[in-house]
């Protein structure tokens, strides 16, 4: 170590005091528990829940591969981390059985979907969005994916723009060289920058990869990330259609979650890429989702907790460019699914 920060050195530790201040306005949301239990039940499981989820994104961030010198600064987050999850605990230490119990129905969703291409987590991960918001929730689709289908899959006219250019900005060190904008949170880069869609669902989505530059997916995927790691309210579900195969969870995408589907075809590479991905999201829920099943046997070592049928009607929908849950709303894969989030929200 030499002592002299790097560029990477400090956008890590810019990174990492945008989250402290995320997690700071997050605990001071949190009302008392005397004057609202529930809701204070809600906001400390959120708050553990965020700092674990900054804990996940930072596993990579280890010397040797372009944070030496900042290795101080990232051993004093991460006991920032540790504390602020101890405080949680020690909150919720104080609630009755009943009342926290509440508090864990009441807290939203955290749900990254991955899988390989072509299995049916786009539609999954849209269907899942829209019957959470049909049921009153605040629901976030974000589609992280760089050839993208999740607006066409919710409703929604296709985008390949990414995000707009006043969300973003060029920053040396930072992954891919963007960021968020300086001086916009998370919360506030959901207001300003989602779209709204069916049934009250927001929308993100990095972009397209359509030219040599892939200047929209670039900038974009690293300021979704940071948006997605850094929504704390305790009300807000949030939903993310991953890029197809291991690459996006390897490098920690899925940070932001508390859950992942990990969404299996009956064909061999299908089962293949699921295996690949189960070490990559060990650290949150995971669960399997059998998708596009007729007859076939399932593959060995992955058992499903969840069944979503093959369905013509949904392959007819996808084909003609709409929403499976507009096309053909009482098919069985579309029955199937409000089962499964039914089981997500302890129904």
């Amino acid at each position: 170590m030499t002592g002299v920060l790097t560029a990477r050195d400090q956008w890590a530790i810019e990174t990492m005091d945008r989250q402290i201040a995320v997690l700071d306005a997050a605990e001071a949301a949190i009302p008392s528990a005397v004057a609202d239990p529930v809701r204070a039940g809600a906001g400390w499981l959120a708050l553990a829940r965020q700092a674990a989820g900054y804990e996940r994104y930072l596993k990579p961030w280890i010397p040797g591969v372009g944070f030496d010198g900042a290795v101080p600064a990232i051993a004093r987050h991460r006991s920032d981390l540790a504390d602020r999850r101890a405080l949680a605990a020690a909150a919720l230490d104080g609630i009755d059985p009943a009342t926290a119990e509440q508090a864990r129905r009441r807290l939203g969703l955290r749900l990254a979907v991955v899988g390989k291409g072509g299995a049916g987590k786009t539609v999954l991960s849209s269907t899942i969005a829209r019957l959470l918001a049909r049921r009153g929730r605040s629901v976030l689709a974000a589609d992280l994916d760089t050839n993208p289908g999740l607006a066409i899959s919710l409703g929604m006219p296709p985008t390949e723009a990414g995000l707009p250019p006043q969300g973003v900005e060029e920053r040396e060190g930072a992954n891919y060289g963007w960021q968020l904008a300086s001086g916009v949170s998370p919360a506030e880069a959901v207001e300003r920058f989602s779209t709204p869609g069916p049934d009250g669902v927001r929308f993100l989505g990095v972009g397209k990869i359509s030219s040599s530059l892939k200047l929209a997916a670039k900038r974009s995927v690293p300021a979704i990330v940071q948006i997605l790691l850094g929504i704390s309210s305790p009300d807000w579900d949030v939903v993310a259609d991953l890029e197809a195969g291991p690459t996006t969870p390897f490098e920690r995408y899925h940070g932001f979650a508390s859950q992942a589907l990990v969404v299996v075809g009956p064909a061999w590479r299908s089962g293949m890429t699921a295996r690949r991905l189960l070490p990559m999201v060990a650290d949150v829920d995971w669960r399997i989702v059998a998708s596009q099943y007729r007859d076939e046997p399932d593959h060995h070592g992955l058992r499903p907790w969840a069944r979503i049928p093959y369905d013509p009607a949904v392959r007819d929908a996808e084909r003609r460019g709409l929403a499976p849950l507009d096309a053909c709303p009482d098919a069985p894969a579309m029955v199937a699914v409000g089962g499964l989030v039914d089981r997500l929200l302890g129904g």
